[in-house]
């Protein structure tokens, strides 16, 4: 009925699959577990999560090669053998034991289902990690009757289940090989493929360990990648809107000029105790005009 599916990436994911497998078991859900690696440059990683294979209802797939954060998610579902998934990234964890429980009886809600996230309470002050948790827990971790004002546009990859048929109808685009917005479009054409979606509370645990300098290189990562698929998120991704209006006024470089020239004083707010997300703001607008094609 289930197949669980977790692509990987230098990241240990032992628990992730045996806590899956036990709640299978203990709920009595007819299934699988799929663990894909995307050819990990970590070997101590590869060597850990070999053991997955030896855990019950648990498959183990290393690619031979890195195929990028789309296309890994499309292996999976080809190899999948059941007629719903379950996509989990790999640094998650449910939050509760019946976490696949909680889905198969929502199951029958929408064709596709997020179950949404939470993030752990750090328990030391680590100023080195303040801006990821202070993001993920004032923009992220958002209950599902908020999610559901805008179901698609709260669509993300790291916890959904989805039925086989709305997978294969909309698939991901594989054009998307590194990081950022490939679950923008994603949601995005779910749809307008006409397949429904719902939000619930069946939230897991994203335990990024992200620094903020670690979180910063990501968001300058998704920034870039918004940049190259622009054509196809414009309509969905307020970034590109709040360019758009700026590029009508004719003052991107300006705005980009103003970026490189405070950048230091936004950095020491973001690396500090108490970032500020409207300063996050300022600065993505300001590497988005710094970045963007003039073609543009």
């Amino acid at each position: 009925m289930l197949s669980v599916l977790i692509p990987t990436y230098n990241f240990v994911c032992v628990p992730l699959a045996a806590e899956m497998s036990r709640q299978m078991r203990e709920s009595d859900i007819e299934g699988e577990i799929i663990v894909m690696d995307d050819a990990s440059t970590d070997a101590a990683a590869r060597q850990a999560n070999a053991a997955i294979a030896k855990i019950e209802g648990c498959r183990y797939i290393e690619l031979p090669q890195n195929v990028g954060i789309a296309r890994i998610r499309n292996r999976l579902a080809e190899a999948a053998r059941q007629d719903y998934f379950l996509f989990l990234d790999a640094d998650v964890f449910p939050v509760t034991e019946f976490f696949l429980q909680n889905y198969i009886e929502a199951s029958y809600a929408a064709d596709v289902i997020c179950g949404g996230l939470q993030f752990r309470t750090p328990t030391t002050a680590d100023t080195n990690r303040t801006l990821r948790y202070k993001y993920g827990t004032r923009v992220e971790a958002q209950p599902s009757r908020k999610r559901m004002q805008n179901p698609y546009g709260e669509f993300r990859t790291l916890n959904f289940f989805i039925t086989r048929e709305a997978f294969f109808k909309t698939r991901f685009d594989e054009s998307f090989l590194r990081y950022g917005h490939e679950d923008t479009l994603f949601g995005k054409q779910l749809q307008q493929n006409g397949c429904t979606i719902a939000h619930i509370d069946n939230p897991i645990y994203h335990d990024v360990p992200d620094t903020n300098d670690e979180f910063l290189e990501k968001t300058r990562k998704s920034i870039d990648n918004l940049c190259e698929h622009r054509d196809v998120l414009q309509s969905h991704v307020r970034l590109l809107a709040l360019y758009k209006q700026l590029h009508r006024l004719h003052v991107t470089k300006v705005v980009a000029g103003v970026y490189n020239a405070i950048c230091p004083l936004l950095l020491a707010n973001l690396r500090s105790k108490h970032p500020s997300l409207f300063l996050l703001n300022v600065y993505k607008a300001g590497y988005l005009c710094s970045v963007m094609p003039r073609k543009a």
